[in-house]
């Protein structure tokens, strides 16, 4: 059996997890180091790149530093292979979707406040000529605020699962880049973290056991979860466990929780190695930057 047939078998199961795949919720409610424990650069970048280093900066700048591979174009080159086309950075929404909506309202209340207004609400601003808010922010109607508000606290009051705590003692929405032993160079953004604890959030229409099973798959969430607890682990020197917070997007919005299990994130982890040697072997390695490496596609 060759070792290139096995990668991509790993890879084939790491997106595409068992229909029958039994998601876990094994939760210990453990204490977790204050944020003064985690890495001594936690909120500072370095004159000069180390192995690993963090840096507090807007969404649209992570996106736009190509320099650093994410798991998001990792998963679009699982998903089409070696075009340039995987390199090309997300853009940041410009329309209102409820999932980033209750991102900036659950982590980052500021950037809630400047990108979004509650429409019909005391206070509200007149818009220009052509409908749009001068200020360039989202209008989000009273019902979808409602919902947003509902699956917030749903998520602060889940009983199962300490998290209120864990998003209060977190990192949240801190860039973590770092360089491997091969000279791969990688990016995360995990939605809050810990030494001891990731937790990702997902907005889905039906949370249950099943219904997320089959986004997993879809999305290669697992492959992101494996990229997540590496980029933690260089930045804290531990290895924390895997969380996912899903909400119903719907009424009565209820929350979900899943953790990993080791044998899981063992599993996605292995996958996530062979994806990586992939995609390494299909653009040049030699590349300072993305953007060079989608011209420098190997035939």
């Amino acid at each position: 059996m060759s070792s290139d047939g096995a990668h991509r078998r790993a890879a084939r199961r790491a997106i595409n997890p068992p229909a029958n795949h039994v998601l876990q919720e094994p939760f210990l409610d453990r204490d977790l180091p204050p944020r003064s424990a985690l890495a001594a650069d936690v909120n500072t970048a370095p004159a000069v790149q180390s192995a690993c280093f963090s840096r507090r900066e807007p969404l649209a700048n992570y996106l736009e530093r190509l320099d650093y591979v994410s798991s998001s174009v990792l998963r679009r080159f699982a998903r089409s292979g070696a075009s340039p086309s995987v390199l090309t950075p997300s853009p940041v929404p410009k329309e209102a979707t409820i999932g980033d909506a209750l991102h900036a309202l659950l982590l980052e209340p500021d950037r809630f406040g400047d990108h979004y207004f509650a429409a019909g609400t005391v206070g509200e601003p007149p818009r220009d000529s052509t409908g749009s808010d001068p200020a360039g922010r989202t209008w989000l109607s009273a019902d979808t605020c409602a919902s947003l508000e509902a699956m917030r606290n749903g998520i602060l009051q889940y009983s199962r699962a300490p998290l209120s705590r864990w998003l209060a003692d977190g990192e949240k929405e801190l860039s973590i880049y770092w360089t491997d032993r091969s000279g791969g160079r990688w990016k995360g953004r995990p939605d809050c973290f810990s030494a001891d604890v990731i937790l990702e959030l997902k907005t889905a229409q039906d949370p249950r056991i099943s219904q997320f099973a089959r986004s997993r798959r879809r999305y290669g969430y697992d492959l992101q979860a494996a990229h997540y607890v590496e980029a933690v682990a260089q930045l804290t020197g531990r290895q924390p466990r895997f969380v996912y917070v899903a909400v119903e997007s719907v009424k009565p919005h209820t929350v979900w929780v899943y953790e990993l299990s080791t044998d899981e994130l063992s599993r996605a982890r292995d996958a996530l190695q062979a994806l990586k040697d992939r995609f390494v072997d299909a653009f040049d390695p030699a590349c300072t930057s993305l953007a060079d490496a989608g011209a420098s596609t190997r035939s």
